[in-house]
């Protein structure tokens, strides 16, 4: 065959990516919060658009620095907590020390971690960096361990529960032997921590029903980062007919408007370059405000169909979510599983029962007798398997399978292992130890 050239047309469909699809793709994965940032973003570049006041008649304006709080918020006392560093710093100015001391002080404030706690290393580095002596620098640890709450600045679990134990004069031989053997508190061996500490099974308890009442995690008692709350995208109203109404929270969602009259003076200029550039920013301008316009229509179909999906859970007949994939609620709807994913990915809704992520909506199915249930409703019965249990009667997850079986549920042992531990549930063996030694140290002492 004689190689040749020659011109061939062909008709094909290819999807682009241009720049403003993937922007409206952007844009339908976005929070309120993130949207209302790309909002601002988009009309500080384009003179054509204008940030729209809100429902309640005002235009949101960010404030750097600046933390408005009305007379009636009810998290405004939340807000104004004192944080750690704030506190360990007031503190740390009514202990006397010397200008060296508190330059130590300083340094080992900054080094704490949310529990109160010192991160490795601190001490090590407060020698390099500033200077000076161990020895000046367990003095100052020293003086900056008596703050309250006690237990600020230990280098460990057990030195934050020895300083407690120790202002109640309660830090005994037994106590102390108990702190240093932490892993079988963890493994809840009273036997072996008795040998241990050379004392009696009952003594073991009634110390650790004292430590109990410690706080290992003293630094959480101050403020370690801003609260935000839940600003749910779209409320699910009940309707007085029956059903359920699902509108877009529209107070919360940023509006722009498309200034004509700006365009129309630009363009009555004449100016080649300036009518260009409204041209171009006239079309930007319109692709956003059809993008937000189709993004709060996506959302409202996406919710809408999960109401539908879950009406039971809505109407208070369910305690759990029914099973539901994302691929489900996309042919409900005509769309994507991708988009679907998009949609779902940081938005949340608020209805007569709470306010929930979309994805809470989202639940793997496990056969059932009268067909699945989720995940969640095999968890939940799980747990009021093991709270209903006596000491007589501890179940293992060879029992639970056999338990739920009957029940009409049909998962493997490994399953029930596998959800008892994402729910912190201790094994059955370690459930026995529990019960034959009530009082015994709860599970913040794992850490």
């Amino acid at each position: 065959m004689t190689p040749s050239l020659r011109l061939v047309q062909t008709q094909r469909q290819t999807l682009a990516m241009t720049p403003q699809l993937m922007q409206a793709i952007k844009l339908l994965q976005m929070s309120n919060l993130e949207l209302e940032a790309a909002v601002r973003e988009e009309v500080d570049q384009n003179p054509l658009l204008t940030l729209a006041s809100r429902s309640d008649g005002r235009v949101p304006v960010r404030r750097e620095g600046v933390r408005e709080v009305s007379g009636n918020d009810p998290l405004a006392a939340v807000a104004g907590r004192t944080s750690l560093t704030e506190h360990c710093a007031r503190e740390a100015a009514t202990l006397g020390l010397t200008p060296a001391e508190q330059q130590i002080a300083n340094f080992l404030i900054g080094s704490l971690d949310e529990d109160g706690r010192l991160s490795d290393g601190a001490e090590t580095s407060a020698l390099e960096m500033l200077g000076v002596s161990g020895a000046a620098v367990s003095a100052t640890l020293a003086k900056l361990q008596t703050m309250e709450p006690t237990g600020l600045f230990a280098r460990s679990l057990q030195e934050c529960l020895a300083l407690q134990l120790a202002e109640i004069d309660a830090l005994t031989p037994v106590a102390q032997g108990i702190l240093d053997n932490l892993h079988l508190v963890a493994r809840r061996d009273v036997r072996r921590l008795a040998e241990v500490c050379d004392t009696s099974e009952s003594a073991v308890v009634e110390t650790l029903s004292t430590i109990r009442t410690l706080d290992p995690r003293p630094g959480l008692a101050f403020d370690a980062a801003p609260i935000h709350a839940i600003e749910p995208d779209v409320i699910v109203r009940r309707r007085a007919n029956g059903g359920f109404l699902v509108v877009l929270d529209t107070a919360r969602m940023p509006k722009v408007l498309i200034d004509a009259d700006y365009h129309a003076e630009i363009a009555a200029t004449g100016n080649t370059a300036a009518v260009s550039f409204a041209n171009q920013c006239l079309r930007s301008a319109h692709w956003l405000t059809r993008s937000l316009d189709q993004r709060a229509r996506t959302i409202v179909k996406v919710a809408s169909a999960i109401v539908t999906r879950q009406r039971a859970f809505f109407e208070g007949t369910a305690q759990h979510v029914s099973p539901l994939t994302l691929r489900e609620v996309a042919e409900d709807i005509g769309m994507h599983e991708s988009t679907v994913s998009r949609v779902v990915s940081n938005k949340a809704l608020s209805s007569p029962r709470g306010v929930f992520p979309f994805r809470a909506f989202f639940a793997v199915a496990i056969d059932a007798a009268d067909g699945s249930v989720s995940a969640d409703a095999v968890r939940a019965q799980i747990r009021q398997l093991v709270d209903t249990e006596t000491p007589a009667s501890v179940r293992s997850d060879d029992e639970i399978v056999k338990t739920l079986k009957a029940n009409g549920i049909v998962i493997a042992r490994r399953t029930v292992a596998k959800y008892r531990e994402a729910m912190n549930i201790p094994s059955s063996v370690e459930r026995r130890r529990m019960a034959r030694h009530e009082g015994f140290a709860s599970s913040h002492l794992r850490r």
